[in-house]
């Protein structure tokens, strides 16, 4: 498991309380399954609790509500006890607002309104989520997911990979969106890519439909439907385990262009991998195994096919060889 920051942990903290605070018992499990985890998340937790308390003690008026203006019964008593409570409660709005901006600075990004949040991956990481209703997904490197509060079957892959292993609900399907792609479960296990230009959908487990809402393409175990701009949508089949391979590191490809497989490098190794543009499109069937040395990895790569790897900036170009001189 990937080692969190204290500012990740107190992010999971806070949703955790928000969540729990609505009364959502079919939740417990998963919360106490994160607690275990790590002791730094309940230490966490215990934390968020007692502030949240501290600031409902200081926001409730312990006298009563204060006396109206216009109330013409007031005792010389009642103003200095209504400045006492707008004291108490100024101190209480206070705090929730310092919570509320804490939640804003720990918590991943907030999209689409206060129940849609996002986790994110850096390049290089990989990290399990859990969903929350029986399903999880695993997240690449260079992976943003948007999941909602309110509908744990609802989820955006606004950019990267992850694998999804669903709990399927005939009621209620599992749905992934991606950008003008829709993803449905029929009970299955999954893997995504969505970056700008191709979308790749392909089945370990079980089933999915594919634009359950427009084509209602079907998709089973072992089968890849990837969608390129400027291209015909490609169905393609393979051995069902390698499709998830970069968990392993492992990636495997059957007539993939050059730039897919620089993509897929670049969130495995965790710096920049790209492809001089005339041999973007150049096919590639095989597999390559990721390596501790990431730099042997690419350049073992390049030589296999007749190329050349070199450093450029902060990552790597892979270009045709360099013609002698005559």
């Amino acid at each position: 498991m990937t080692q969190q920051t204290p500012q990740e942990i107190k992010g999971e903290a806070i949703a955790w309380h928000l969540r729990l605070r609505d009364g959502a018992a079919a939740e417990w499990d998963a919360f106490v399954d994160w607690l275990e985890q790590d002791p730094a998340h309940s230490d966490a937790f215990d934390a968020i609790s007692r502030a949240d308390a501290a600031i409902e003690a200081e926001a409730v008026p312990l006298h009563g509500q204060p006396t109206p203006a216009n109330n013409d019964d007031r005792d010389e008593t009642s103003a200095p006890e209504r400045g006492a409570w707008g004291r108490r409660r100024a101190v209480g709005l206070a705090a929730v607002a310092a919570l509320f901006l804490l939640a804003l600075v720990t918590l991943p990004m907030l999209r689409g309104g206060p129940d849609r949040y996002e986790i994110a991956t850096t390049a290089g990481q990989h990290r399990n989520v859990d969903l929350g209703d029986g399903s999880s997904a695993i997240l690449n490197g260079g992976t943003r997911l948007i999941l909602d509060r309110n509908d744990p079957r609802a989820v955006e892959l606004a950019e990267g990979e992850a694998t999804f292993t669903v709990r399927h609900y005939d009621a209620h399907p599992f749905t992934v969106v991606a950008g003008e792609h829709r993803v449905q479960d029929v009970g299955t296990r999954f893997n995504l890519i969505r970056e700008p230009g191709r979308f790749e959908v392909a089945v370990i487990e079980g089933a999915v439909l594919y634009n359950p809402e427009g084509a209602r393409v079907p998709l089973t175990a072992g089968q890849a439907l990837t969608v390129r701009t400027g291209a015909r949508p490609a169905l393609s089949r393979a051995d069902p385990a390698g499709f998830a391979g970069w968990q392993s590191g492992r990636l495997s490809y059957t007539a993939a262009p050059l730039k897919a497989v620089a993509s897929d490098l670049s969130r495995a190794t965790g710096g920049e991998v790209r492809v001089a543009p005339e041999i973007r499109a150049l096919p590639f069937t095989g597999t390559i195994r990721i390596e501790a040395d990431h730099g042997a990895t690419i350049t073992t790569f390049a030589a296999t096919l007749g190329l050349q790897a070199r450093r450029a900036g902060n990552g790597w170009l892979i270009e045709p060889r360099a013609r002698a001189p005559h």
